[in-house]
């Protein structure tokens, strides 16, 4: 039964892939003898305005746009338009000097002004940003003269220095506006190092170099992103020249011709999501008996090719990482559903009042990866008698049924500081209901008091602590089945110098981060 949907799936990849393939007439040809640089990837944002993003920046956002800090090769935060700051010993007020002559692409001043506009605009935008989390305990923001921002807080905030690594957002033309305006998004002015100078929806964004950047001139004169979902299609593109670079899946990093592996570890980890609105989940320890039914080692051996390690909980790539995991136990998964009053029925299922723990798994179809281990999980699920049904659906319509669905192949996680990993998908006020993205609507008290303790408490020893009882509580009562940790596979030519490895995001996402210092040999 996981055949038939591995095989439908593989025949839309393969149409996918030829139709892609042959290109577009008005797409932009890649080439990198004009100083130019294509590059494929699968995920298109639905928007270039880093205010409606959550903290997950795509290519063209974090091309086009700074915050007052950006991230190190060593995801440290460090000076951007802020050339320095100062924060009160009760960390509730912070102080920026912002860089001097720093200029909007369309040559306006960059000042205090903007980000008091920024920072404001996205406080009290709510639901319409998820990035609104933020800046809740943002009592004022002052700007006293140009050069200077205060933010008063009525609370310390602890990832408030990650947090205004956000883009900020040019007052002049959004004043007046809503946030949400679509022409801002799809023809964002920031201050970085490239300007959007076209763009197609589920095509391509073409970029320049930004000859007023304040960092001085970036060393390509273009970058085009082209969004090509299907991951056959961008290896295709790839091998016969469409594109000079391309975001890959493990099956293909031996398949790149001429070009060279970028390979980098992430913080982007795939995991199983439960509808916690679903009453096939509401018994915690069939959630715990699903963790132990899956053998996430074998997943990341036969799936991921070694690309990547198995996963035990949301922290694991960082220094908060403190989740026990769950070992694949067979034994210790019967014992919970027994525990939890199931018994295997005739066909072999756990069923109690006449019901299985039956529920329809599903992914992106466009996503060879997560489709891959939709079927592997699947089958080892129903192995161990628990009746999925693997469904893989096009990329489309799964956004427009979040709520709906049952189960979920999900990604998730950032390198950055851990509230910016765990509050979003974990906290109950950020439920999918509420405009977050908490999209299985979990809530766990324990989890919720773990996280606010995490991000409201400047000392190391207690953020800890905090972080230590938020991956204990997510152990007792599991959200997620836990499968692995990502490898990303960029493949690029083998004259661009400039590339630095570090640990990414989600979807690979800050690939670009040092991008103003790519070049050709």
């Amino acid at each position: 039964m996981v055949k038939r949907p591995v095989m439908a799936v593989m025949a839309v990849v393969l149409a996918a892939a030829v139709a892609s393939a042959c290109g577009q007439g008005d797409e932009p040809a890649s080439g990198k003898g004009d100083g130019s640089l294509t590059y494929a990837i699968g995920d298109e944002p639905e928007t270039f305005n880093p205010g409606l993003q959550d903290e997950h920046t795509d290519p063209v956002t974090e091309l086009v746009f700074r915050g007052l800090t950006r991230h190190d090769r060593d995801n440290k935060v460090v000076p951007a338009l802020a050339r320095s700051w100062d924060i009160a010993p009760d960390g509730r007020t912070y102080t920026f000097a912002l860089r001097p002559g720093v200029t909007w692409q369309d040559g306006k001043p960059f000042t205090a002004d903007d980000v008091k506009f920024t920072i404001e605009t996205v406080r009290d935008a709510g639901a319409d940003s998820p990035l609104s989390r933020n800046f809740t305990m943002v009592r004022s923001v002052e700007a006293p003269d140009p050069a200077t921002v205060r933010l008063r807080l009525d609370e310390p905030f602890a990832p408030m220095l990650d947090a205004v690594s956000m883009g900020m957002l040019p007052k002049h033309l959004l004043q007046g506006k809503k946030l949400t305006d679509p022409g801002f998004g799809r023809r964002p002015v920031g201050t970085g190092p490239f300007t959007l100078t076209a763009y197609k929806h589920g095509q391509y964004a073409e970029l320049t170099a930004f000859d007023g950047y304040y960092e001085g001139k970036p060393g390509l004169k273009k970058v085009v992103v082209k969004y090509v979902p299907d991951d056959s299609a961008r290896l295709i593109q790839l091998r016969n020249g469409e594109v000079d670079a391309a975001n890959l899946a493990p099956q293909q990093a031996g398949k790149a011709g001429g070009h060279r592996l970028e390979v980098y570890p992430t913080a982007d980890y795939r995991a199983l999501m439960f509808n916690m609105k679903d009453p096939v989940f509401a018994d915690r320890r069939v959630r715990q008996a699903m963790n132990h039914a899956v053998d996430r080692d074998a997943i990341t051996r036969s799936v991921v090719l070694g690309y990547g390690t198995p996963a035990k909980g949301p922290l694991d790539t960082g220094p908060y990482a403190a989740a026990p995991g769950f070992a694949f136990a067979p034994a210790k998964a019967a014992s919970l559903m027994k525990e939890a009053g199931y018994a295997k029925n005739a066909h072999g299922s756990w069923a109690k009042s006449g019901r299985t723990v039956k529920f329809e798994l599903t992914t992106f179809a466009e996503d060879s990866l997560r489709v891959a281990i939709l079927n592997v999980s699947a089958t080892q699920l129903k192995q161990q008698g628990f009746d999925v049904d693997p469904r893989p659906r096009p990329r489309d319509w799964v956004r427009k049924h979040w709520g709906d669905l049952q189960g979920m192949v999900v990604g998730w996680g950032t390198p950055y500081d851990p509230d910016s990993s765990v509050y979003g998908p974990f906290a109950s006020s950020q439920a999918l209901d509420k405009g977050g993205s908490n999209y299985g609507s979990y809530s766990n008290p324990a989890a919720d008091e773990a996280l606010e303790a995490g991000r409201s408490t400047l000392d190391p020893a207690k953020r800890k602590a905090a972080y230590t009882a938020f991956q204990q509580a997510l152990q007792d009562d599991p959200p997620f089945v836990w499968i692995s940790y990502l490898k990303t596979i960029n493949a690029v030519p083998k004259d661009l110098t400039g590339p630095a490895q570090r640990t990414l995001g989600h979807h690979g996402y800050g690939f670009f981060w040092n991008a103003e210092t790519w070049r050709y040999n």
